[in-house]
Formats: structure tokens, sequence, C-alpha cells
């Protein structure tokens, strides 16, 4: 596949010389060797790597979890990868470095290679890169998650290994409807005067020196505004860290998982910025990767679920939605909406409210995919 020339794959861990600072990547602090529980980096590329955590040598529904590059380190999402962990065999996650910590060399990663990358860890965890089989995964995109999660299935069904299911949850498909404050900030400022603000250069005290970079500094004074917006208007983040109703609060509070901030690379940052909020490309149906134009028209196969909050502010009701306006391929039998009543962003992906409602969502439409009859290749 034309991916392969791009964003080549190698299967494994790095080896000693090849790995990364381990300041780079949070661990997830979920293998239990006693308890059959494995964690292994199962492929790698040249930026992200994929994670994996398994149960069994052999698993049979496999889960891809796009994490979000939008400042938190991936183990934000290790409540949901818990989560999942109780009805699928295998859990991997696309496990995105913090840039401070690669080095030039590695090459840029923008919007592009974001989509790329997650197309080939898709690919990775189907087994298709490595021996050519029928895809069968299942792909679950958070937050910012959900647009490279989106275009890597629109991408994979144009070559015939379309993912057997696909779930968005809080992402910006079309964030033009119902929209945001950040939508509209983004609007009105020019991209030029933009990065001028706020991207950096990697001193030379670190791997990644001479990388532009939107720094976790800034990611965490973005984060403690939205803190302080969200306890002044009654939002339910406020409460949802003083309150802690996660898997394992003691070890792995939300605070902690929120607050533990990354810097992300500077042509993705602008490029996101520009390719979904100012262009609006994907829900435009104008969205290309590497030249290939990515067709939402393409899954016609696949079960399609979008998970939005009611109160989500992050992500606005319908923004996630919009998904299926798109996939007008998709039968109606496959496709299924979610919206959690009174639940802001972070409740789709952390909590209670995530395993009551979220979680068993994810189960239906996988066991909706795994069950419908497929035409024959």
């Amino acid at each position: 596949m034309w991916l392969d020339d791009l964003r080549p794959l190698q299967f494994g861990a790095a080896t000693e010389s090849e790995r990364l600072n381990e300041a780079a990547y949070q661990a997830f602090g979920i293998a239990q060797p006693g308890a059959g529980m494995v964690d292994v980096v199962g492929a790698r590329l040249p930026f992200g790597q994929i994670r994996m955590f398994s149960r069994s040598p052999q698993p049979r529904r496999r889960v891809l979890v796009v994490a979000p590059m939008a400042g938190a380190y991936p183990f934000l999402m290790r409540d949901l990868v818990m989560a999942l962990l109780g009805v699928a065999d295998a859990v991997a996650v696309t496990e995105w470095p913090n840039a401070r910590y690669v080095p030039v060399s590695a090459g840029r990663f923008g919007f592009a290679e974001n989509c790329m990358e997650t197309a080939q860890m898709a690919r990775a965890l189907a087994g298709d890169a490595r021996a050519g089989e029928e895809g069968g995964i299942h792909i679950v995109g958070v937050c910012q998650g959900a647009l490279p999660a989106f275009a890597a299935a629109c991408l994979l069904a144009e070559a015939g290994a379309a993912p057997a299911s696909l779930s968005l949850i809080g992402g910006p498909i079309d964030p033009s409807r119902n929209p945001t404050r950040l939508w509209r900030v983004l609007q009105e400022r020019s991209l030029e005067a933009l990065e001028r603000q706020v991207i950096e250069t990697v001193s030379s005290a670190f791997p990644g020196a001479g990388r532009r970079i939107f720094p976790a500094w800034r990611q965490i004074d973005a984060f403690a505004l939205y803190l302080w917006r969200q306890s002044l208007s009654g939002g339910d983040l406020p409460f949802r860290l003083a309150f802690d109703d996660g898997e394992d609060p003691v070890r792995f509070p939300l605070a902690r998982l929120c607050w533990s901030m990354m810097d992300v690379a500077g042509e993705f940052f602008m490029e996101n910025v520009e390719t979904v909020f100012r262009e609006n490309a994907l829900a435009r149906d104008r969205l290309t990767v590497a030249g290939h134009a990515v067709r939402a028209q393409a899954l016609s196969t696949t079960a399609l679920l979008t998970v939005e909050g009611e109160v989500d502010d992050i992500s606005a009701r319908t923004q996630t939605e919009a998904a299926h306006d798109l996939c007008v391929n998709i039968p109606t039998h496959l496709k299924r909406q979610v919206v959690v009543p009174n639940a802001g962003h972070f409740a789709l992906f952390y909590g209670r409210r995530m395993r009551e409602t979220v979680l068993p969502a994810l189960a239906e439409v996988m066991q909706a995919a795994e069950s419908a009859v497929r035409p024959a290749a």
C-alpha cells in the first residue's frame, strides 16, 4: 500500500539506540503479568508507536483507540482503555510522543502524517500490514483523535481494508456546527500571527533540538483558563476533579491525567487549526492526505457510532454527529448515535458515566459490526 512508502512501519519495540528518552511518554500502568495482561509496543513509525494491551496471544476482538494530540499525553485515555479491555481481547493506543524529545531527523509530523500513521497503526493491529490479512478491527477516535480516525478509516476503505466499526467520541468532525468559543477565536486570527505567538523552537538541551513545537506550558495555561471558565459556568469538570470516579483514582487521578501536558509538533498544531477549524476540510469533502482524497463515501460496510456529551463545550453537540451525514453509503442499520445526558467533554472517556453509557454503546456497535453479513470480496 502507498502508506508503506510514506510512513514505513516496523514491528516490535525500538532498539536501545533507537529508543526515545523516557520522558517522551507517560506509562499507562495497566500491565499485570501475573494476571495475563501484557503491555507491548506492537509497532513503531517515524513519529508515533502503537502500544498494545492484551489478555490473549491471539486476540479476536481488537480495538484501536486513537488518542488526541491536543496537549495531554495519550495516557489521558487510560480509563477508556481499561473499560474497553472488559469487552475486547486486545486494546491498542496510538502513542504519540512529546515532540521535544523527537529528533529533527525523524522528519515532520503534520496533520497528514497524523492521519497516515493512524492508518498504519490500524493496519498493524489488523495484521494487514504484515500478512495481507483482511482487517476486522474496531477504531475508536476520541476528541481531536476523531479526525485522523475518520480519515484513516476512509483511506483503508479505499484500499479494501475497511475497519469493522468506527466510533467517534466528542470529536469536531464539523466544528462549524454549533460553534464553540474556540472555533470563533480561531476564525478571528490570522495563521501567521498565531504561529508567531504560540510556536517555539526546542533548545539544544533536548533531543528534539531545532524542532518547532506548541509548548506544554501554553497547553497548561490554556487548560487552567478552561478550568476557571468551567468553575464560573457550573461545568462538570471541577466537580469531576474533586470527586474522582475513575477506575484507579489513587494512582491515576483525572487531575494527573489532565495536567500532564506534552509539547506538540508545531506543524501539526498549525495544520490542525488550518485544516479542521479554518478550512473545515473534512466536513466539506475537501480533505486530502498525501494527494489521496479522503472520501467518506468509501465507507459502506463499516458500522458507525457517534458519541456526544449534551453539555460538551469543547466538541459541542452535533459536531461529531455530522459524520453520519458524510457517510451516505453506510446503511441505516449500521449507524448509531448516542448523546450522554448532562455530560461534559471529559465524561465521555473517563469515569462512571463513560462506563455506564459510552462503553455499552461501543460494545453494541462492535457486536453489530461483527454480526453483519458482509458482501464477498
